[in-house]
């Protein structure tokens, strides 16, 4: 028989595994978003469903529907210009104690610098990872872009 969890316990949990991403795995990234009190992550592969101004490029088509790419494309515009109403989680470093008392010290710290009430804020969750779907034989100029895009976005640098 599986016990159902409390939302309470379902954020602790969430914000748990959101600390516990070791500093060097960026394969998703966790935030607060205080104006929406909603926490979220990021996957990496998410950028892709974006050009350079956060559009859906018009030879790609993204499994995720409109509302999804609009509050992801704010979202992401918001941590590329440093909006203070996106906070990120911290993340644990090699050296870190990660035991379950500490942790629970360190999410309470969190949530009380924040002023996040644990009774109403909400997690973000995207039913399905999205998918995009690119037609490459109807763009000569598909190279261009994404070596323009990988000079212009912050977030590529960690693959340099």
């Amino acid at each position: 028989m599986e016990i159902e969890q409390t939302s309470e316990e379902q954020i602790y949990n969430w914000i748990k595994i959101g600390l516990l991403q070791p500093s060097e795995r960026l394969s998703e990234l966790f935030y607060y978003d205080k104006r929406d009190n909603q926490f979220f992550s990021i996957l990496i592969s998410d950028y892709f469903h974006f050009d350079e101004d956060y559009n859906v490029p018009e030879n790609a088509s993204s499994s995720y529907p409109e509302n999804i790419l609009k509050l992801l494309a704010d979202r992401m515009k918001r941590i590329e210009n440093d909006d203070k109403s996106i906070i990120p989680l911290s993340r644990a470093n090699r050296e870190e104690n990660t035991n379950d008392d500490y942790l629970d010290q360190k999410i309470e710290t969190f949530l009380n610098l924040n002023s996040i009430n644990i009774k109403t804020v909400t997690i973000w969750d995207v039913d399905s990872i999205g998918s995009l779907t690119i037609d490459l034989t109807t763009n000569n100029e598909i190279e261009s872009e994404i070596n323009q895009k990988i000079e212009k976005k912050n977030w590529w640098k960690f693959w340099k």
